[in-house]
């Protein structure tokens, strides 16, 4: 079994370096920059990419022509999803128009669905940024994956795919007793070293059934494991460390910029930053001036190899501490902690819990809409508050859809509102639970 783990991971480095090395040339730079970053020849590298990405955008995209008052990175305005949605067109960079642009979509953290373009190098990047997050994250390219989360037809891999990455795809629906007692009899049967790569909140259901059956620590020859999209609370982190005897890992990253930051395979609760592909700023809450030491500010991200969209001065609405990286000098300033990602449980009409992301990964194909909100309001009760742009005639097709996830006798109810509520992080929840507040 080992011996196909290398096959798969030469395999891959031998089709890169037969492409002349596009993406060992990305990992050996992130990789760098982020290792020396106090040094002087990684901060002139992240300066020139900088550089390079605001003399683009100035160049050919119609936007920072019109509002970037000069060519330092400060001259540039603080933009958010809603400035890129208005200015669409105007986010384009005309040097990339005709080029075989990637579409990337997110269910859209505000509410609203939100899609861009990355560029081919941007795409190269990608790959090579996830590829150093994970390998410091305790998992090699090769390696046994159990990749959990919400699998569907537009995400879902060929067989031979999962076979060729040794990936094995994990739907997570529910959660269950069964299905948890389940997952961990899986994972004992399977003999191999693997990792895990899951939701946070999995992580709770997870965590909150050992506790219940009073488990013991569990050897399941797991190497790591790596969660993502929503927050990954301490005690939880503490218990899933001890359960399963191997450091658990939150990921911080999103659809339209990519691999954030990552807490340390070495332990503790603060994220590295990667210094290597974005220029992270932390603003005050109520002015864009720079953050204090110590206080919590809106986290404004450059992404600082998307050409073809820039996405400069970006503020993603979550909110975070940012501070000197005290467990390394050679290393960039930490995010101690982020904010801004909780997300509310939901249970279908036979009291099951519901992860969040069947509602939030299944609402992109709703353009129409402008922003929208899922609500349990009751047992069996559920609305959709919707903000459309124009009009909206896929009521039915919608409550079609979502009755097939909480049971064909949920009562599902539209609403049609004006806006919805932001919270101080800027956000907006995609999923309440209004049960016990009613």
């Amino acid at each position: 079994m080992y011996s196909l783990e290398l096959l798969r991971k030469y395999s891959f480095w031998l089709v890169d370096f037969l492409k002349g090395s596009p993406i060992r040339k990305h990992y050996n730079d992130i990789k760098f920059i982020i290792e020396n970053y106090n040094t002087k020849a990684s901060e002139e590298r992240r300066a020139k990419h900088l550089e390079n990405l605001l003399k683009n955008a100035l160049e050919s995209t119609p936007y920072y022509k019109s509002n970037a008052k000069g060519n330092n990175l400060k001259d540039f305005p603080i933009i958010d999803k809603d400035v890129v949605r208005n200015n669409y067109d105007d986010f384009k960079s005309a040097f990339f128009t005709g080029n075989k642009n990637t579409p990337v979509v997110t269910s859209g953290s505000t509410g609203t669905p939100f899609k861009l373009f990355h560029n081919k190098n941007k795409r190269l990047r990608n790959n090579a940024d996830i590829i150093y997050f994970t390998k410091q994250g305790g998992f090699e390219i090769g390696s046994r994956l159990i990749f959990m989360k919400v699998w569907n037809d537009i995400n879902r891999k060929s067989p031979l795919k999962l076979f060729m990455e040794n990936i094995k795809p994990y739907n997570i629906l529910n959660y269950t007793d069964e299905d948890v007692a389940q997952l961990l009899t899986d994972l004992n049967e399977d003999n191999s070293r693997k990792s895990i790569f899951c939701f946070a909140s999995t992580c709770d259901v997870i965590v909150n059934y050992l506790d219940k059956i009073n488990s013991k620590p569990l050897n399941f020859n797991i190497k790591s494991i790596i969660t993502n999209s929503d927050e990954l609370k301490t005690t939880t982190k503490d218990k899933m460390e001890k359960y399963f005897q191997v450091p658990v890992l939150s990921r911080y990253s999103n659809m339209e910029c990519g691999m954030l930051a990552q807490q340390n395979y070495s332990g503790g609760y603060e994220f590295e930053i990667n210094w290597g592909s974005y220029h992270v700023e932390l603003l005050n809450i109520d002015n864009d001036n720079p953050a204090k030491p110590g206080e919590i500010g809106r986290v404004v991200i450059t992404d600082l190899f998307n050409y073809c969209m820039p996405l400069i001065r970006y503020n993603t609405g979550d909110l975070a501490y940012m501070s000197e990286n005290k467990k390394n000098t050679n290393r960039g300033p930490v995010l101690e902690r982020i904010e801004g990602r909780k997300v509310d449980l939901v249970l279908d009409t036979k009291n099951k819990i519901i992860t969040s992301h069947i509602v939030t990964v299944n609402m992109w194909k709703y353009s129409e809409l402008k922003q929208y909100q899922f609500v349990q309001t009751g047992k069996k009760e559920y609305k959709f508050r919707l903000n459309p742009w124009k009009d909206f005639d896929r009521e039915e097709e919608l409550i079609k859809e979502y009755k097939g996830y909480f049971g064909q006798d949920a009562s599902i109810a539209i609403e049609y509102v004006d806006e919805i509520p932001l919270l101080s992080s800027g956000k907006r929840k995609l999923v309440v639970n209004e049960m016990n507040s009613n």
